[in-house]
């Protein structure tokens, strides 16, 4: 047996190596969800005269609109800022936001709220068909006119997105819908309205959004100063964005947002007479969460379906009492339940059956959409149905006998109804048109089903797009009319039937602030149901934010107030009061008043640059690998007492294709002396579920003062210190799997060299003087190389959810097996759980078990790479550098730390409690401005060392402590100070390490 011992104390990470970085892993994730691509997708190219818009044949159709619309935007922003491109811009589509989600045009999966992306090297765009043309048309705009800011401030010799948001997304959304937009407005009254306009200094705080805000501030300096201003602030040549608008202007930044906060109208907030006022059923009072969206209430109007993100980990399905607002269960989660992509909060709500026994959500599954069908006793009697065919799904509504639901389809990049039969399983589309047709909801008598449409404001010809309105559409027949006469040109959305058939509720913003309205379908008379001050809207002013109860008549419906979206109500009799509507007069200004060749005047003609698009071309793919980046030479120079001087410089590029499904990466460095080059390239392909990688290299790796020795002489002293220099060349071929975003498996094959030698410097110092006199480098073998030829197989599993430093809810697991042969013959195995549990808000108790082992004749060679990462990562206090110091000795004369640095097995286990601060206080998972997690913590190791013909030696390492960690701008610092019982000397010892939580 061995014995329990205070020493190897860093050997615990010695054997480590591969548990965190193996050796030529070109899939470089340990852990984290996959964007998976479940389809490949066979793109082409649709030429224009300024763009190359990449598509596949499914969304061909509706990319020949998108290219009409691409060059008509590039002919205003051409105008309106005074620019031409000298490149060919390259637009990626794609026919839906789960197909957006696989691009690699970023590394990053796309989140639900990302309507499109402009990345900043090459300026590509890419983005999916949103739910109508009419939108498309806008995020197509905001992307265009920011490759028009990079192209811009480019020549300006600047980085436009080195700009805060606020700048370049608030001038996208000013140059893409110009000065006058209702959603804006809402935001910015009800700051007004509650005393939270921000400063210009504010801006650029995360609580301003700054597409909103943004877009309210260019809009006001646009109207004040001219709309040359936003030309002239994006080729100046100030650095910061405050003072480029101070210089252009000649104001201060001071009187500037006075003067900004005045001309913001709060008009029309007040209540007519006679006006009900809704019941609060669910607000921040309720939970403190900003979110309450989606309202669906029971037919006898008691319960309430609602999403929310009142857990704090993601948007989830809840169930209430629909008086008090109380939370009854949690229906669907999406934040450790990784079955769900997502609940598509922001286009859809759910709907239930006339018993009230069933309720029906549309979600995103394994990159398809789903229509779930839920038992609301809580039976788990729940039924998924798959749409294959359709790429996103929206707004379920069912028949009046339950036995067919019609749903709002995205398929080929345009919006269409289709209905479901639970009787046959077929899916039927009931319409198939350019036009957007949104939100179905299906009248009592099932003769009827009410949708919101722009196919009476817009033309497709001209491509142009007016407000969505409310459609009847006839189920016999499939003739769709207007269900309102009405030339106000405000959008109508939502539409809800009232029990009795007669009438409909909507959602308007004909007085340029969104409230409920009611039609009476025989007399054609409007009444406007609610007058709150902010609006009645979702996460965008097309989102559902309405609800009414199919027998009871209560009507639920989501508020934008003092920042937050709550849940009000009224009932049946308050609800069928309401006032008379009138109209708003701002939204009644002749076109004829707006300035020829301004902004707002060419967004109005849809003729303006638009192409008829005969003259474009389709061409192959060409997926040829071009020059992506080329870093910057990077040349450095030092000095060591133990070395000397050197010179190191370093350089490399990437190549990819225009989709980077297929990268080539090659860094390579060079100094003065031979230890310092180094050199790596790695090729990947990751158009499909299988990616594939190909790397290889050549770099040298030290165990730096793995010997020390002291020789005292009466007129000298001499040192020597010894580093062990390892020589590492390999080659390998790696793929992985993803089964989907929370599993995957991956795989390695390769080849690897390692040489060894031992790196002696030797310095002689003057006794008297203390000057060196004599520096010497000794270079002397230290085994004979190694050649093996090494596998790896893997399978990663990861539903954890990151809350501001680390995880706080899920799990995570890893186990790789990795055989190697030839020189030496041994298997490498190392697993690694970890679960994260939310007993009692806001604490979380994290718990992690790895071991990592060499088994195998093989396992225990001396010439095996040190595996060494720091063992202060795993067991807190205990690092390398005290550890050198204590156990050896500060006045030992000779020291071999690769004798005691060394294993071949190791088991670890960590126990920690996290919370926020901040939530310490509140009770739940709030973080404050500055995220700081107060955390306490109990780790552990145990190390098994064994050498050939000895006994194996067994080591432990345990401790307890406590401290914090705080994320500063994204980098995660962490202070503990620990009490480790295992070491010479054990007392309190106080860290600083730059990591998130395990």
């Amino acid at each position: 047996m061995g014995r329990w011992r205070g020493r190897h104390c860093a050997a615990v990470v010695v054997c480590l190596v591969a548990l965190f970085a193996p050796a030529g892993s070109a899939y470089a994730q340990y852990f984290g969800r996959n964007k998976v691509h479940y389809e490949r997708l066979d793109f082409r190219v649709l030429r224009t005269e300024h763009f190359d818009i990449y598509y596949y044949p499914e969304e061909e159709p509706a990319t020949r609109d998108a290219a009409r619309m691409a060059e008509r935007w590039y002919a205003r922003f051409s105008r309106v800022l005074d620019h031409r491109f000298t490149h060919r811009q390259p637009i990626v589509l794609y026919a839906s936001h789960p197909h957006f989600a696989q691009t690699n045009i970023t590394a990053e999966s796309p989140s639900d709220g990302t309507g499109g992306l402009t990345e900043r090297n090459k300026s590509r765009i890419a983005m999916p068909f949103a739910a109508g043309l009419g939108e498309t048309n806008h995020v197509l705009g905001h992307e265009i006119a920011h490759a028009f800011q990079i192209d811009i401030a480019k020549r300006a010799g600047r980085d436009a997105f080195a700009l805060p948001g606020w700048f370049i997304e608030g001038m996208a959304e000013y140059l893409s819908l110009g000065p006058i937009d209702s959603f804006t407005r809402m935001w910015l009254r009800d700051a007004a309205l509650y005393d939270r306009l921000p400063t210009l200094d504010q801006l650029d705080d995360s609580r301003y959004f700054p597409y909103r805000y943004g877009h309210a501030f260019w809009s006001y300096l646009a109207d004040r100063f001219g709309e040359a201003i936003v030309s002239q602030a994006l080729r100046s040549r100030v650095r910061d964005a405050v003072p480029r608008i101070e210089e252009i202007t000649g104001v201060t930044k001071k009187d500037l947002a006075r003067e900004w906060h005045a001309s913001i109208s709060t008009d029309g907030t007040a209540r007519p007479r006679g006006m009900s006022r809704p019941h609060v059923v669910l607000s921040a009072r309720n939970d403190d969460a900003r979110l309450h969206m989606a309202p669906a209430l029971s037919p006898d109007g008691t319960q309430l379906m609602f999403l929310s993100e009142r857990d704090r980990l993601s948007v989830e399905l809840f169930l209430a009492d629909a008086e008090t607002g109380a939370v009854t269960r949690k229906i669907l989660s999406t934040a450790a339940d990784p079955h769900f992509d997502s609940l598509q909060y922001i286009q859809s709500s759910g709907a239930w059956d006339a018993s009230g026994h069933r309720f029906a959500l549309t979600a995103l599954s394994a990159g398809e959409p789903v229509l779930l069908l839920i038992d609301t006793s809580g039976h788990d009697r729940s039924i998924e149905v798959g749409l294959r065919g359709i790429g996103e799904a929206y707004n379920p509504s069912w028949s009046p006998d339950g036995t067919t639901i019609v749903f709002s389809g995205l398929k080929g990049g345009q919006s269409d109804l289709f209905v479901y039969s639970l009787v046959t399983g077929n899916v039927d589309q009931l319409t198939a048109d350019p036009f957007a047709d949104l939100q179905p909801a299906w009248s009592p008598d099932g003769r009827t089903i009410a949708l919101a449409t722009d196919r009476f404001t817009s033309s497709l010809g001209a491509l142009k797009f007016g407000p969505l309105r409310l459609g009847l559409l006839d189920v016999a027949t499939g003739a769709i009319r207007p269900a309102l006469d009405d030339d106000v040109p405000a959008k109508q959305v939502n539409p809800q039937w009232a029990p009795d058939g007669r009438s409909i509720y909507f959602v308007g913003d004909r007085t340029s602030i969104s409230n409920v309205y009611r039609i009476d379908l025989e007399t054609g008379e409007l009444r406007q149901v609610t007058a709150v001050a902010g609006g009645v809207s979702g996460i965008t002013s097309a989102s559902p934010a309405l609800a009414v109860a199919s027998q009871a008549g209560t009507i639920a419906f989501s508020v934008y107030r003092n920042g937050q979206y709550e849940i009000h109500s009224l009932d049946a009799s308050r609800a069928a009061a309401g006032v008379v509507a009138t109209r708003d007069a701002r939204a009644e200004a002749p076109d004829a008043s707006i300035p020829e060749g301004t902004l707002p005047y060419l967004l109005a003609d849809a003729s303006f640059g638009l192409p008829s698009g005969t003259d474009f071309t389709v061409v192959p793919y060409d997926d040829r690998l071009r020059v992506e980046r080329i870093a910057e030479p990077y040349i450095g120079a030092a000095t060591s007492s133990d070395s000397g001087g050197l010179v190191r410089a370093s350089f490399g590029f990437l190549l990819g294709d225009t989709l980077r499904d297929r990268q080539l990466q090659m860094v390579m460095r060079a100094g003065t002396a031979r230890d310092d080059f180094a050199a790596q390239f790695a090729y990947s392909a990751r158009a499909g579920r299988w990616s594939w990688g190909i790397n290889g290299g050549a770099a040298p790796s030290r165990f730096l003062g793995a010997r020390r020795a002291l020789f005292r002489g009466e007129a000298s002293v001499r040192r020597d210190l010894t580093h062990l220099r390892f020589e590492n060349e390999w080659a390998n071929l790696t793929s992985h799997y993803d089964v989907d975003r929370s599993r995957r498996f991956e795989f390695r094959l390769g080849v690897r060299r390692t040489g060894y030698q031992w790196q002696t410097q030797t310095r002689i110092v003057d006794s008297t003087s203390g000057e060196t006199t004599t520096r010497v480098r000794t270079d002397l073998p230290a085994g004979d190389p190694i050649y093996l030829a090494e596998g790896e197989a893997s399978f990663v599993h990861d539903t954890a959810v990151m809350g501001a430093t680390g995880p706080v809810l899920g799990q995570r697991m890893r186990l790789d097996v990795g055989p190697s042969l030839g020189g030496l013959a041994y298997v490498t195995v190392r697993a690694d759980a970890r679960r994260y549990f939310l007993p009692i808000r806001p604490v979380t108790v994290a718990v992690r078990v790895q071991h990592a082992a060499r088994y195998g004749p093989g396992a225990d060679d001396p010439r095996l790479t040190p595996l060494l990462l720091g063992l202060q990562t795993l067991v807190r206090g205990y690092d390398v550098s005290t550890y050198a110091a204590d156990e050896c000795g500060r006045a030992a004369t000779f020291c071999s730390l690769v004798d005691e640095l060394a294993g071949s097995r190791i088991a670890v286990g960590n126990v920690e409690l996290r919370a926020p601060v901040v939530g310490l206080f509140t009770g739940d998972l709030d973080y404050g401005r500055l995220p700081i997690d107060a955390i306490a913590f109990v780790d552990a190791a145990f190390l098994s060392t064994g050498r050939a013909g000895q006994p194996a030696d067994h080591d432990r390492f345990r401790s307890v402590g406590a401290g914090a960690r705080a994320s500063l701008g994204g980098v995660v610092l962490e202070m503990t100070a620990a009490r480790p019982f295992d070491r010479v000397r054990n007392g309190w010892t106080v860290s600083l390490l730059l990591r998130p939580g395990f």
